[in-house]
């Protein structure tokens, strides 16, 4: 036999000597990956992004070494915007498949392209900063930076979602409902778009998308000119030089008089001079004091309307925390909505997961009961759907299905709910081949032989002899 894992041949034993894999779970989980990928190709053929990417996640969780899935995963990723995630499978994917693989062929693609790299960067780094801010309550600096991430990178779907949030929170539903459209263009089947959309328009169709409208910029030039400026100088005229003779006693004279001049404008004029400048004094002492008090009375004014604003935005902040409560509430109503949805469409086993899915906290006594109902009513109906499918997979010999389907089965069984010889039989054999649940084991077959001595007893009997043998 050989192995599907490593390849090689091995002749005794369900578990391959080589690797340890247990080529039929192998197989299974090949298959299940590859169904996962096919659906996820599906939903990305028609936009639905968002349950692509998701499948997607799912193959490649799966199945590690599935390369076509983690190259359209990687895809998917930059479409969206996420580029180190898609860069990263795709790596991923290369260390996997040397030869004639996609993902070299794309990692080369954006290594060329490095403007655009750069582009789409910035547009991540202003979405984080948006975040910063909107964090801070600075929801008209985050609107700035996430048209700014959005004009680098239009299909950036969680920037478009962010700018619907920041238009909501200033009450503007045209351009939050635009912003969700724009969403909905990229991915039809976004929760986040949809359920602002059902917030804003629930009684109408939506919105036609709108075009962005580009921007004319333009640049204005200025040029400046200097001029030159000339200097002229006269010539000194020159005098010639006459002699003169001055008398002792004139001169004398007039010092005199020139000091009995200033005595007198000195006795008259002092006084009047002191008191105009005490007179300019107090005016500027005056005029200092009523700008000490203009300047009081201004900070006591300002310490008010920062204690207002305080207020005001203390007040905001109250008020964004009941809404997002609120948002809250209805986001898990919409969405248990479309669980009855589901469970009326008979999708029963989707419906129940994503009810268990759902945080029920806060949530009316009504809806509770309505999801006790839901439960019920599907339990019984998938505990034995799954029962039979997993019976008759094991007889046909495709024990993985087989073991997935009887614990499913399992899963949504109640104390009132059927447990036939051949259920008891079936699960016992499976998890016989599992060391870590041969406990569980011994609990099945002891139960069938309780319940039904007369099934199938030597073989009953064999394995519960192999399990004490293992132990």
């Amino acid at each position: 036999m050989q192995c599907p894992n490593c390849e090689k041949e091995y002749n005794e034993g369900s578990i391959c000597p080589n690797c340890k894999v247990d080529p039929v779970l192998y197989a299974g989980t090949v298959r299940l990956s590859d169904k996962l990928y096919n659906k996820g190709l599906s939903k990305l053929n028609n936009s639905d992004l968002t349950q692509g990417i998701e499948l997607l996640n799912r193959s490649v969780s799966v199945n590690k070494n599935n390369v076509p899935a983690r190259n359209l995963l990687g895809l998917a990723l930059f479409e969206i915007g996420y580029v180190g995630e898609a860069l990263k499978h795709w790596v991923v994917s290369q260390s996997l498949l040397k030869e004639n693989n996609p993902a070299s062929h794309y990692v080369e693609e954006a290594r060329k392209n490095s403007r655009a790299l750069e582009d789409l960067n910035d547009a991540a780094l202003k979405y984080n900063q948006a975040l910063t801010y909107l964090k801070q309550k600075s929801d008209d600096l985050a609107i700035i930076q996430l048209k700014r991430a959005v004009e680098l990178n239009p299909k950036f779907v969680d920037a478009l979602n962010l700018l619907a949030l920041c238009h909501l929170i200033q009450n503007d539903r045209e351009k939050a409902a635009a912003a969700s459209e724009r969403v909905l263009a990229i991915d039809i089947q976004n929760p986040v778009a949809l359920n602002y959309l059902s917030i804003l328009t629930p009684n109408r169709a939506r919105t036609e998308l709108r075009k962005p409208q580009g921007r004319i910029t333009g640049r204005k030039e200025s040029a400046s000119g200097s001029g030159k400026t000339a200097s002229f100088t006269r010539p000194v005229p020159v005098t010639e030089k006459k002699q003169r003779s001055f008398r002792l006693d004139i001169i004398l004279a007039f010092v005199i008089g020139a000091a009995c001049s200033f005595a007198v404008v000195y006795v008259l004029l002092f006084p009047a001079l002191h008191r105009q400048n005490e007179s300019q004094i107090q005016t500027y002492r005056d005029r200092l004091s009523d700008a000490r008090d203009a300047r009081d009375e201004d900070a006591r004014q300002h310490e008010a309307t920062m204690e207002e604003m305080n207020s005001n935005l203390e007040e905001m902040r109250q008020s964004l925390d009941e809404w997002e409560a609120l948002y809250d509430i209805q986001d898990r109503m919409i969405r248990f909505q479309h669980i009855e949805n589901l469970y009326r469409d008979g999708q029963l086993l989707e419906a129940i997961n994503r009810l268990d899915e759902l945080d029920m906290t806060d949530m009316s006594l009504e809806i509770a009961s309505r999801a006790d109902a839901i439960r019920a009513s599907a339990y019984p109906v998938l505990s034995t759907q799954f029962m039979n499918e997993g019976i008759a997979a094991f007889n046909a010999n495709d024990f993985y299905k087989a073991l997935v389907d009887l614990e499913m089965a399992v899963r949504f069984m109640t104390e009132d709910s059927p447990r036939p010889a051949a259920f008891l039989m079936a699960l016992g054999r499976l998890y016989t081949e599992d060391e870590t649940r041969h406990a569980e084991a011994r609990e099945l077959f002891e139960e069938l032989q309780a319940r039904f001595p007369n099934h199938m007893p030597l073989t009953r009997n064999q394995y519960i002899a192999r399990l004490t043998d293992l132990d």
